[in-house]
């Protein structure tokens, strides 16, 4: 009956709630399936909001002992999240898998199981499909997942709830109903008493095609997550920044737009974005009417730049003097500066005393001072100072993004991000 998942050395831990579901896999792991496993302890989570919580916890440590079964229960405090009329399954859900993680680590155990059963995978699917939960992870629940330092199964996933009943009908062992479970003010019993139901009473719907439109997300899901990975590998340049191919970034589907963002952030940053930010970003993506500048983090942001999207982090007031080699790109206060083809180092300062550019016109060699430049193309005074001087050895070749050296034209671009970067 039961899905193995797991090996013969392994120390379990499993989470039992004294439901007819996890009493059913606590009386098979201690009976028929004894022999799949190295040691197996029980953890016992008491909410503290009903009546029989207390006899429930007091219920299962009897069980535990009487069986030299290891157990451990912890009673949370919920009492803020009542008064705030917070969402009480989703935090007690949150607290208990914090304590899990503790637990876990605590008694070195390997794999943590639970009860969740096939009607519990139809309930999860409603929810997240009428959520707008869609795209970005599975619709159902994983049977084996990964967790930090070990991993959760669930063995009854692919039986239904009416097979669990059948067999304590045979073995005769006791649990408690959760009345809570009832009450459809909370959405998951909504689906489960209410939806649910009226579906499967008629001939021509079945509740089990949540189970096909699952799997045919997940799939969609891996070609999604693949495609992602290759446009990665071939179109984006990783170093200490993040260069991506704009053009044909913006040619992607716009699923695989969110993969790309999603694991390159998450490699990046260690976190994801909402898909209504990434919608606005992919926005600023396409349109090429101007260069722009954005922060997504406190350290991090892209710089929108002609043919490249760059990620990388917030240096744009970080004015240093910095060697720049052939195909590389650096942001300078405002200014973006990209070298592509150059036979030596370029060196990118501030403007200093004395400053003079060099050229020749008519064969004549001529010099002028750089600020004599800045008055003539009008730059604000508080640009002059911090506007990058570029020299190639001891020459002046480019003053900012208004002058550059003609010999330079082709091998050097420089773009103003700052007035974009201010709206």
């Amino acid at each position: 009956m039961l899905d193995i998942t797991w090996n013969k050395n392994d120390n379990l831990a499993l989470a039992v709630s004294t439901g007819i579901d996890s009493m059913s896999l606590l009386h098979m792991l201690n009976t028929t399936y004894k022999h799949t496993y190295h040691n197996l302890i029980c953890f016992h989570v008491n909410h503290g909001l009903r009546e029989a919580s207390k006899e429930e916890a007091a219920f299962i440590e009897r069980f535990c002992k009487e069986r030299d079964i290891e157990i451990y229960i912890k009673t949370l405090d919920l009492s803020e999240v009542v008064n705030r009329e917070k969402s009480i399954q989703d935090v007690s859900r949150k607290m208990r898998y914090e304590w899990f993680d503790e637990m876990m680590k605590q008694t070195q155990s390997d794999v943590l199981l639970t009860a969740h059963h096939l009607d519990d995978q139809k309930e999860t699917i409603t929810y997240r499909l009428f959520t707008g939960r869609i795209g970005r992870a599975s619709l159902g629940i994983e049977q084996v997942q990964e967790r930090k330092d070990y991993i959760i199964c669930r063995p009854f996933l692919n039986l239904p709830k009416s097979l669990l009943v059948k067999y304590h009908e045979e073995f005769a062992f006791r649990y408690f109903e959760d009345d809570s479970n009832k009450d459809t003010k909370y959405t998951r019993n909504y689906i489960r008493n209410k939806i649910l139901p009226v579906i499967q009473q008629r001939e021509e719907l079945s509740t089990d095609h949540l189970l096909d439109l699952n799997q045919w997300m997940n799939d969609a899901r891996s070609l999604i997550v693949e495609q992602a990975k290759l446009f990665i590998s071939t179109e984006v340049q990783q170093l200490n920044k993040v260069v991506i191919n704009r053009n044909a970034f913006n040619r992607l589907n716009h699923l695989v737009k969110i993969e790309v963002l999603d694991q390159l952030l998450e490699s990046y940053i260690q976190q994801r974005f909402s898909v209504k930010a990434y919608k606005e970003w992919i926005g600023i993506f396409e349109n090429f009417e101007k260069q722009s500048i954005f922060h997504i983090s406190d350290d991090w942001q892209f710089i929108v730049a002609y043919d490249k999207l760059l990620l990388c982090e917030d240096i744009e007031f970080n004015v240093n003097s910095k060697f720049i080699n052939r195909n590389e790109q650096y942001v300078f206060g405002n200014w973006l500066i990209e070298a592509n083809d150059i036979a030596s180092p370029l060196f990118i300062r501030k403007r200093l005393s004395g400053d003079r550019v060099q050229y020749y016109n008519r064969g004549n060699k001529h010099h002028k001072k750089v600020n004599r430049i800045m008055i003539d193309h009008k730059i604000d005074i508080h640009k002059r100072n911090n506007c990058p001087i570029i020299l190639y050895g001891d020459d002046i070749i480019a003053i900012g993004d208004f002058w550059m050296d003609s010999n330079f034209k082709n091998a050097l671009t420089i773009t103003y991000i700052g007035d974009d970067f201010n709206e």
